[in-house]
């Protein structure tokens, strides 16, 4: 047995598959320039992984479940490298009372946020629904501020792309003040 040819062909397809599962989430982002970059490093090492396998499958077979181990693992590992960078852009809606929210989009504008509400109603009468648009990385210091407040309902979405305009760092602009 070659435990050390194992131990490259995992830690080669989990680096390989660990770049694909970030070059995916970038594409969908409209990131193109860096996943395209992100493409060549990929195959390339796919081709170099696989054929190592292939070309000694049958006389050692166990090469085969180093592949799919790291696969495997390698998919994880990339989620939580892309959960960790948290690129782009996030929309976060918030309902609440309408009292309840003009507070809460008062707190939001005096911390840098660019807030929008809106007139709405759910089951127990009128509600205001605030908007914001954030960078995925703040997003946690945002939910942070929120859970100071009670009988809210809030959701978070990914923005593929913002068209027009621009989101600077709330961190920043809190830092500033």
């Amino acid at each position: 047995m070659n435990y050390l040819m194992y131990v490259l062909i995992f830690f080669a397809k989990l680096c390989e598959v660990s770049i694909a599962t970030v070059r995916v989430v970038l594409t969908a982002k409209g990131n193109r320039i860096v996943s395209c970059l992100l493409a060549a490093v990929e195959v390339t090492l796919w081709i170099v992984i696989t054929s190592s396998v292939l070309l000694g499958l049958r006389e050692d077979p166990l090469r085969a479940v180093a592949y799919g181990l790291a696969f495997a693992v390698g998919i994880l590992l990339g989620i939580i490298i892309e959960d960790k960078l948290a690129l782009g852009l996030s929309q976060i809606e918030i309902i609440a009372e309408e009292e309840e929210a003009r507070r809460i989009t008062d707190l939001l504008r005096r911390n840098g946020y660019g807030a929008t509400t809106y007139d709405c109603e759910g089951m127990e009468g009128k509600k205001l629904m605030i908007e914001l648009k954030v960078q995925r990385k703040d997003v946690p210091l945002t939910l942070g501020i929120l859970r100071e407040h009670e009988k809210l309902f809030v959701t978070v979405t990914d923005i593929r792309k913002l068209s027009i305009g621009s989101i600077g760092s709330i961190r920043k602009r809190m830092l500033l003040k």
